[in-house]
């Protein structure tokens, strides 16, 4: 079982998603549904100074504790690079202002209440895969791929028992896609919501950024021809890249998470056309969880849930709860 399993006093698991525009969080109870008024969610600001990066934390803990119930645990999602065993951040791209400090210790010197209890820190798309597997699309699976597709490509990737990480907690090198070559650059050159936009705008250029992929997805289902293309190219790149990955990997199924797999629709077609694999063909769904696949992935690992089938206790990955 994880550290945390073993050391979290009975209660709720406070899962926070910290996210690279808004951290959310909710209680997730002992029977794995979302505590009734729990859900809170802050904007943030990856380039804020440290002070409002932990303000914002503090928050979100401060929400889950009027709630009046016992917290067991708390877990936190987050990008990499990141020590995921010792809670420290090694971001320089974004929330620069943690690196190389320890939150836990950051955390509870401004909430002293939280010292006695245990931290888990996750990396996100791990997050995705595990909530999606405990409750969602993922179900049942014990070889199982999970892409989530927003600002950037995260993937993860879960079999023999285990997520196939890093030294530090990270998906592993092999399984990751988002820098490898691709065409005339890196995949996240060509699969990535700055992706969408920047096709879109070849088309229509006075198109506003800010409106992000899902402008461009309600102006496809809405019947735009050109919104259409962009997200078929999209499904089309994917099925290239992911070809080489399923090979390798033979994973039974892929969940796919994030803002733009909410428009899963607009490019399943292509993306399973695209999809040439040399052993068995995956099946494809979307995550069933919405938003919330991260902070049920987080209580998973609080819990201790096991995604072998027919049986109870840990994950089998090695624990990223420091204490």
């Amino acid at each position: 079982m994880s550290a945390l399993d073993y050391n979290a006093k009975p209660g709720a698991v406070l899962a926070i998603d910290a996210g690279g525009t808004s951290f959310k969080s909710a209680l997730i109870d002992a029977d794995g549904g979302l505590v009734p008024g729990s859900f809170y969610q802050c904007p943030v600001c990856s380039d804020g100074a440290l002070e409002a990066v932990l303000a914002t934390y503090v928050e979100l803990i401060r929400h889950a504790l009027s709630r009046g119930m016992v917290i067991g645990g708390i877990g936190v999602s987050t990008p990499g690079p990141f020590d995921y065993q010792r809670g420290v951040s090694l971001m320089k791209h974004k929330f620069a202002c943690l690196y190389g400090i320890s939150l836990k210790d950051s955390l509870v010197k401004l909430l002293p209440a939280l010292a006695g209890i245990p931290f888990c820190f996750r990396h996100d798309a791990n997050s995705f895969l595990a909530g999606e597997m405990w409750q969602g699309a993922g179900q049942g699976c014990t070889r199982i791929g999970g892409i989530t597709l927003g600002t950037g490509i995260g993937v993860s990737f879960f079999a023999d028992g285990q997520f196939f990480n890093n030294e530090l907690g990270s998906p592993a090198t092999e399984v990751s896609l988002w820098n490898k070559p691709y065409r005339d650059g890196i995949v996240e050159d060509f699969i990535s919501a700055r992706a969408l936009i920047a096709a879109y705008q070849k088309y229509n250029p006075h198109y506003d950024s800010s409106a992000g992929a899902k402008g461009i997805a309600e102006a496809a289902k809405s019947g735009e021809q050109q919104a259409v293309l962009v997200y078929e190219q999209l499904g089309t790149d994917l099925g290239k890249v992911l070809t080489p990955w399923c090979d390798h990997f033979n994973p039974e199924k892929i969940v796919f998470g994030g803002q733009i797999a909410a428009s899963f629709d607009l490019f399943a077609v292509a993306l399973q056309q695209n999809l040439q694999t040399i052993s068995c063909q995956p099946e494809l769904q979307a995550g069933t969880l919405g938003s919330n696949s991260a902070l049920f992935g987080l209580a998973a690992e609080g819990k201790g849930v096991s995604f072998s089938k027919g049986s109870v206790g840990s994950t089998g990955e090695k624990s990223n709860c420091p204490v």
